[in-house]
């Protein structure tokens, strides 16, 4: 049995503490299993190793009796259509700072392969390439968690496996004309969600895909976090950055977040989508803290989305600088339930159509601390768009700014709650409109159950040369008749004053509309300062003087 330190050194024989080969050092660790942690060092510059290798099952594998191979930086490289590093079912492998090139241009062409109850394995600070693979089979990849060797299939491909701080590309600097179908996918069924978990694709950089970046169908607990996604594959004409689809959470809790996804353009759709996925009250379903940016997409732009997620928390996203030809979605939280949607921000988006800043149908739980600003819609905008939610809704302490004209219209709160609901909070927000529109804006759009929606202590402020409507049950042309149709005179309409609107900073100023807010709907604000808790400022940001002062001069 192996136990202690060895070397892959392609100058010497496999004799003794040295093997030739990886494919050697794989034979040796199948025949003879180990009795001790085995760290294997690859000598500098005996690469490149023109071979495929495949790991299986080693006895007496464990998490003390590790298997860490170190790369230093050499290369292993497979010109034949399939996998260059397979796990069959191997254990507690660690690959550190190998280079790992798929030079296959076939079906099957793969970096990494696993499968079988590949269980506690790590790929990490290294780079893996696919190099002259230029077809559109969805066989390839950087990694595959399949049960198949040239498709995907449904199994227990393993679980508890790393890919982190690797570089996933085509190993150009100057084309992107070779690329995999998949970055990373695991392909799993209905009958496998609850046995494979948590496998987590962390602080990698991501580059020349075709299509999915990250495709996660059927999985338990992942993480895709900290990643660096960018510069899509030429010829792609979708840019699924994520795709997940019936997510579970059991011991383990799914999280998508930090990421940066940034200077792709593609024909039609860009998505960080998912579906159907699921948290606990206590392991909640985290999209939280990622930056889209710089993009471009010839039809839409899709922001955050998660689609039926439950128990959702949506935190501290960023959209912004990216153009489609027809929309941007800032955040599509659509059919999400007990979820926190908060501190998110949409700005500087251009689209020939509109900018979506939020789309919250069927939501409920709290949006709050959100900011729309310096979005640009050929034909609309619309700060935020949702309806029809049953249960509890708090819409409290957001900045929406419309400042860019547009040809139609513009909606600041669009809630067409058309059902009966339990409890609806709409207090201490900021909707700040001084751009034109063709025909009108809307600052309210609410025809539906608005006078039980508590539409309170909220400042809409309009200057503008349009039409401005506050819609109700009619177009009210004036926020006095607002006021007397949802049943409060709370609502103000004084300008904020806001620091540097041109630059971003929509910090207000005016301490005619500070500690105007009610209290018990945000305990921290945008910037996650704490809020006053007796009579807290409008809008996303605390921004003057608090009650609390002992002594103000002027």
């Amino acid at each position: 049995q192996l136990s202690g330190t060895y070397t892959i050194n392609s100058a010497s024989a496999t004799s003794g503490t040295n093997f030739k080969s990886f494919s050697d050092l794989a034979s040796a660790l199948k025949s003879s299993g180990v009795s001790g942690a085995v760290t294997v060092n690859v000598a500098s510059s005996s690469g490149p190793y023109s071979e495929r290798v495949v790991f299986e099952a080693v006895s007496g594998a464990s998490a003390t009796n590790t298997i860490t191979i170190n790369g230093n930086g050499e290369k292993i490289v497979n010109t034949a259509s399939s996998s260059t590093i397979e796990f069959n079912g191997a254990d507690y492998f660690t690959i550190d700072n190998l280079i790992i090139e798929a030079a296959g241009t076939g079906t099957g062409t793969r970096g990494v392969h696993l499968w079988k109850g590949a269980d506690y394995n790590t790929i990490s600070n290294g780079e893996i390439i696919v190099s002259k693979y230029t077809s559109t089979s969805n066989s390839t990849g950087y990694v595959v968690f399949s049960n198949s060797k040239t498709g995907n299939s449904a199994a227990n491909h393993g679980k508890h496996n790393l890919i982190t701080k690797n570089k996933m590309w085509n190993g150009s600097t100057s084309s992107a004309a070779a690329g995999p179908y998949y970055g990373v996918c695991e392909y799993g069924s209905s009958s496998y969600s609850g046995t494979t978990g948590h496998n987590m694709v962390v602080d990698n950089e991501m580059m020349h895909v075709y299509y999915f970046w990250n495709y996660f169908y059927y999985a338990n607990g992942y993480e895709i976090t900290g990643n660096n996604m960018h510069t899509e594959r030429s010829g792609a004409r979708y840019a699924y950055t994520t795709y997940c689809y019936y997510g579970n959470t059991t011991t383990d809790q799914i999280k998508i977040s930090d990421n940066k996804i940034h200077d792709i353009e593609i024909d039609y759709y860009l998505y960080m989508y998912t579906y159907r996925c699921s948290g606990t009250g206590s392991l909640p379903f985290q999209m939280n803290g990622n930056k889209l940016y710089n993009n471009d997409a010839g039809y839409y732009v899709y922001g955050v989305m998660p689609y039926y997620a439950a128990n959702l928390e949506a935190l501290d996203n960023e959209v912004y600088n990216n153009t489609a030809g027809y929309y941007v979605y800032g955040i599509y939280a659509y059919f999400s339930s007990n979820a926190m949607v908060a501190r998110n921000s949409v700005h500087d988006n251009t689209a020939d159509y509109g900018v979506y800043g939020f789309y919250i149908y069927y939501m409920d739980g709290d949006f709050i601390n959100n900011t729309y600003y310096n979005n640009k819609g050929d034909y609309y905008n619309y700060a935020v768009l949702g309806g029809y939610t049953q249960t509890d809704l708090n819409v409290a302490h957001n900045t929406f700014i419309f400042n860019n004209d547009v040809t139609y219209y513009s909606y600041g709160l669009y809630l067409y709650m058309y059902y009966t609901f339990n409890d609806i909070n709409v207090k201490n927000n900021i909707i700040y409109f001084v751009s034109d529109a063709g025909y009108y804006n809307y600052v309210t759009y609410m025809p539906y159950n608005y006078q039980d929606m508590n539409i309170e202590n909220n400042d809409f402020y309009v200057n503008n040369s349009s039409t401005n409507y506050y819609y109700t049950n009619t177009q009210n042309t004036t926020l006095a008749a607002f006021n007397t149709a949802v049943g409060n005179t709370t609502n103000i309409e004084i300008d904020p004053k806001f620091t540097d609107l041109a630059k971003g900073n929509i910090v207000p100023t005016n301490p005619e509309i500070a500690n105007y807010g009610q209290s018990g709907y945000a305990d921290v604000d945008f910037a996650k300062v704490k809020r006053t808790a007796c009579g807290p400022d409008l809008g996303a940001f605390e921004f003057t003087i608090d009650h609390s002062a002992s002594n103000f001069t002027f």
